[in-house]
């Protein structure tokens, strides 16, 4: 460490050097990533707009977890209540061991035409009967007269 003007340093000697030499040490790293192929399982929720509301049980080990997921009215949301006696932190570990062999020369086309996510076929961003009025508010900025008076007085005030 050197001292500067009675105040020291926190930046290290070497630390120049070090910078100098991040970018090597990145791109050396991300030489070594080798992407492999591999088989992956996904679990999927389908929300169906027909359904208003559903409920079930979840097992959770020794006890079960009650859910109830309904659809709020007028809105694009789904409300989901869930039992809160039974703890389900700790999911029981699903090992797959089935083996599967790949040809490394067509791994790359793998790699590209398996997909994490389909996108879904129609988008639900808003609902006709939701009041976009009630949301925001910040377009269109108004004083309120009281504080305008409370100001106005507050200035004459200090001007006397």
């Amino acid at each position: 460490m050197k001292f500067v003007s009675s105040h020291f340093s926190l930046v290290p000697d070497f630390l120049p050097l070090t910078l100098l030499f991040l970018p090597i040490l990145a791109h050396k790293h991300k030489k070594q990533d080798v992407l492999q192929p591999c088989d992956t399982e996904y679990p999927v929720f389908v929300y169906e707009p027909a359904i208003k509301e559903a409920n079930g049980l979840i097992e959770c080990g020794a006890c079960q977890k009650m859910f109830l997921a309904q659809q709020v009215m007028n809105s694009n949301l789904v409300l989901l209540v869930t039992d809160a006696t039974c703890d389900c932190s700790i999911f029981p570990s699903f090992a797959f061991l089935n083996s599967c062999v790949h040809n490394s020369s067509v791994k790359c086309d793998r790699m590209r035409s398996q997909k994490l996510r389909r996108r879904p076929d129609t988008c639900h961003a808003f609902h006709p009967e939701e009041n976009a009025q009630d949301c925001g508010g910040a377009a269109a900025i108004s004083a309120s007269s009281i504080l305008l008076l409370f100001l106005l007085a507050t200035e004459a005030f200090f001007l006397r």
